[in-house]
């Protein structure tokens, strides 16, 4: 017989994020693809307040820089019709300058949700806007509404705990 633990706490957490990061999405445009925020929450959700504080804070700059690198790329790009192997390159040529930015800027840690961000706006989505502006702003607040709801999640998880704490305590 298999014997299941109780769920922790910050499966818990995780799923509240990721629910209230898709229940926010959804109401906030019919732009927005909730699956963006609900990702940022998964990955920003961490044990701690200060990891995901850290860990949001690196996937804000890396959703920013990648956001707007993938915005210049549409409007640059966008109508010229490449064989999609010219436009692959470009885009690996793109990514190549935003690895090597950062580094070069010591953020290790915001470079792969850069790049996702990128790639998002130019390869999975790039086709479809009609206005690449509204396109890749919403793809970033997407984004960027999951990191907040998972910090707030965090921290508000840290608040209660403290009062808790607190008064267990004094009893």
């Amino acid at each position: 017989m298999i014997s299941l633990e109780k769920p922790g706490l910050r499966i818990i957490k995780t799923s509240i994020a990721v629910f209230l990061s898709l229940l926010i999405c959804h109401i906030r445009s019919d732009q927005s693809i909730p699956f963006y925020g609900a990702i940022a929450a998964i990955i920003c959700m961490r044990t701690g307040l200060l990891e995901s504080i850290d860990i949001g804070l690196n996937r804000i700059l890396g959703t920013i820089i990648g956001g707007f690198t993938g915005l210049i790329y549409l409007l640059s790009f966008k109508k010229m019709d490449f064989i999609p192997i010219i436009n692959y390159l470009l885009v690996s040529l793109v990514i190549f300058l935003l690895i090597w930015l950062m580094a070069n800027l010591d953020k290790p840690n915001a470079i792969s949700i850069m790049c996702v961000v990128f790639v998002s706006i130019t390869i999975n989505h790039g086709e479809a806007p009609d206005y690449p502006v509204d396109f890749a702003l919403n793809r970033m607040i997407d984004t960027l509404v999951g990191v907040i709801i998972a910090i707030f999640v965090n921290w508000f998880d840290f608040k209660l705990r403290k009062r808790f704490i607190s008064k267990e305590k004094r009893v």
